[in-house]
């Protein structure tokens, strides 16, 4: 189990928000065996970064991706854990913390689970407040898991990119104009986005992640709806790559392009 809570800010846009996401994964045996023993700090940084198991439940104030992180609490630990063993662990760890000075984040650990807990130094002064806000926001979701909108392994909506004249294209594809032309109605005209330099300097310092601004303006939906169809792929025409947004992550298959 990896069960994660960050406070986060926007980047680069002018009037960035900051909320609380948080994202509740599962493992079985053989991604995480039932022997695994929780003492060392190295199993969370392998969890977190290499091994975080298959999502199950998300909580976001805010749209994943890009943002700039300010606090997080970590908690891996078997998949038999029950509500009361974590909280009860996460209580005691709340006591260290009172009395500890955080110069690195902080990492305690059980035979059964560990928690590692990091803020920035802006918020040191406010270290429990962050704590519990994080906890709570962890446990609320392990308690009554949401399912996931904002990841999914099979998007209809597709995005082509492509160069023209100095000019970034983006336009839907034919299927994906023909479906959402279902959806919207038989008034309903696909639409084409072309920036150029200036353009594209003024929509990333706005919106920071280009797709926030491209994905709505050409699809007709709210970034929620387009997350609800299962994401979209952007389809670089001239490479052939192909990314999956919320993840922005290469699509089996491909080679992993960067964001245009």
């Amino acid at each position: 189990m990896y069960l994660t809570a960050h406070r986060v800010r926007q980047t680069r846009v002018q009037k960035p928000e900051i909320g609380i996401n948080a994202f509740l994964h599962k493992h079985d045996e053989r991604t995480l065996p039932k022997n695994t023993k929780f003492y060392n700090e190295e199993i969370i940084d392998q969890i977190a970064n290499n091994n975080t198991g298959e999502l199950v439940a998300e909580s976001t104030d805010i749209v994943p991706g890009g943002n700039s992180i300010l606090s997080f609490i970590d908690i891996v630990g078997r998949e038999d854990l029950d509500k009361e063993r974590i909280q009860d662990f996460l209580n005691v760890v709340e006591r260290d913390i009172e009395v500890e000075e955080i110069h690195a984040p902080i990492f305690k650990s059980a035979s059964d689970f560990a928690v590692r807990f990091g803020i920035t130094y802006g918020l040191k002064g406010q270290k429990i407040k962050e704590y519990k806000a994080l906890t709570e926001r962890a446990m609320i979701l392990f308690e009554s898991p949401e399912p996931p909108k904002w990841r999914s392994d099979v998007p209809w909506i597709e995005i082509h990119y492509s160069i023209s004249d100095c000019q970034e294209i983006f336009s839907l594809s034919p299927e994906t104009a023909n479906k959402l032309k279902q959806m919207h109605g038989e008034f309903w005209i696909p639409k084409r986005v072309l920036l150029d330099p200036e353009t594209k300097i003024f929509a990333r310092s706005m919106y920071g992640d280009l797709v926030q601004y491209i994905a709505p303006a050409l699809t007709g939906l709210t970034l929620e709806k387009i997350a609800a169809q299962g994401g979209l792929t952007i389809h670089d025409l001239s490479s052939r790559k192909k990314i999956k947004w919320p993840e922005l992550k290469e699509r089996p298959n491909s080679d992993a392009p960067s964001l245009p």
